[in-house]
C-alpha cells in the first residue's frame, strides 16, 4: 500500500502507520459503500502528497454527498451495539486533521493530514491473517485469536467461529485477544455482532488479554462499557460461574 510505504519512508512510528492505514481504509470503504453506493459506474479517486512536515491524503467519490450533522453518533448509548457506523470516528481519531465537504467536481471529498514526527522509524509488525484455536476450560470455550481482525477474512473467521460454537449449544465463550495485533471498524462490528448474537441465544461472549492497540479502540468507541474484559484466563473463566 502506497500510504504505508510513504509513511515508513518518512519514519512514522509503526503503531501510527497502522492507525493512518486504518483511517485511509475506512475512508475508502465509506466512499465505495456510502458515497458511490457500490455502483460500478462510479469511481473513487485517491491522491497522496508527501510534504516536508506532513502527509496529505485526498479521497473523492462520485456520490450525492451527505450532511455531517445527520451521521449518527456511534458513542451515543443507543448506538453502542450497532455493528457499523464507527468509521468516521476512527478516521478523526487517527489523523491530525480531517476536512470533509463537497468537491468542486461533485461528490464528497475527504482530506486527511498526518503530521510527521522527528523520531526514527520503528520496525513494522508482520501482518498475519486471523488464526483461531479452541480450548475447553472449566465449561468455558476459550477462543485463542492470533493475527488481525479486519474487513473480509479476519472478521469472517471470527463470525464463523462464534456462530459455530453457538450452533453447538456452547453458552460460555471467552475470546483471548492476546495475540491480536490489529482490528478495524469491521472487526469491532463483528465483536459487537458476536456479543449480541450470543446474548439473543442466552449465551455470553467475554474478552481476555486485550492489548493496548485494541484497548484504545474499545475506549474510543466506548465498547469497553459493553464487554466484560479480563487480564488473565482464570478470572475470565471464573466470571461465567460467579
Amino acid at each position: 500500500m502506497i500510504v504505508r510505504q510513504l509513511a515508513q519512508e518518512r519514519q512514522i512510528p509503526a503503531d501510527e502507520i497502522e492507525q493512518l492505514g486504518m483511517a485511509v481504509r475506512e475512508c475508502v470503504a465509506n466512499a465505495i459503500s456510502h458515497g458511490n453506493e457500490y455502483s460500478r459506474e462510479k469511481s473513487v479517486y485517491f491522491t497522496i502528497a508527501s510534504e516536508p512536515s506532513r502527509l496529505s491524503v485526498r479521497i473523492l467519490d462520485e456520490g450525492s454527498g451527505f450532511e455531517l450533522d445527520e451521521v449518527p453518533d456511534p458513542l451515543a448509548e443507543g448506538n453502542l451495539l450497532r455493528t457499523s457506523g464507527r468509521g468516521l470516528l476512527l478516521m478523526r481519531s487517527f489523523v491530525d486533521e480531517i476536512k470533509i465537504g463537497r468537491a468542486i467536481e461533485g461528490g464528497t471529498e475527504v482530506l486527511m493530514v498526518k503530521e510527521l514526527p522527528d523520531s526514527s522509524r520503528e520496525k513494522e509488525e508482520e501482518q498475519v491473517s486471523l488464526i483461531t484455536n479452541l480450548r475447553e476450560v472449566g465449561g468455558v470455550t476459550v477462543v485463542d485469536l492470533s493475527g488481525r481482525i479486519t474487513i473480509g477474512e479476519g472478521s469472517g473467521t471470527l463470525r464463523d467461529t462464534v456462530r459455530e460454537l453457538l450452533s453447538k449449544g456452547q453458552k460460555n465463550i471467552l475470546l483471548n485477544l492476546g495475540d491480536v495485533s490489529y482490528i478495524d471498524s469491521s472487526g469491532l462490528g463483528e465483536l459487537v455482532s458476536s456479543y449480541t448474537t450470543a446474548a439473543n441465544q442466552g449465551a455470553k461472549v467475554k474478552l481476555m488479554n486485550v492489548q493496548k492497540k485494541v484497548g484504545d479502540l474499545l475506549q474510543i468507541t466506548k465498547l469497553y462499557t459493553v464487554f466484560d474484559s479480563f487480564d488473565d484466563e482464570a478470572k475470565g473463566v471464573g466470571s461465567f460461574v460467579a
